[in-house]
């Protein structure tokens, strides 16, 4: 027996700075071309970034976005380093 395929999910995030991303939504894809479109202009004016995941709810598709950016924050250098810089200069003394 096999299992359906999973749906996929947009998982609305932003990044107010480089260290954090803040989930928005998880919204299901867009049924046709035209409001994908739509979709797409509307993030991109409001500065929102997107992944597409393949999960069986909402929840699993967030989960798995965190856990890919935060693998894109480790193994891309440059974002590393903005992260990096961020945080130290944003160190509160003790």
């Amino acid at each position: 027996m096999t299992s359906p395929p999973a749906r996929q999910w947009w998982v609305i995030y932003r990044e107010p700075n480089p260290a954090q991303m803040d989930i928005v939504a998880v919204e299901a894809l867009p049924e046709d071309d035209t409001a994908h479109d739509k979709r797409c202009a509307e993030l991109e004016t409001s500065g929102q970034l997107a992944y597409v995941i393949a999960a069986p709810d909402q929840d699993a598709a967030a989960e798995t976005a965190g856990r890919i950016w935060a693998e894109e924050l480790i193994t891309n250098p440059a974002r590393h380093a903005a992260a990096e810089a961020y945080l130290a200069a944003n160190q509160r003394p003790n």
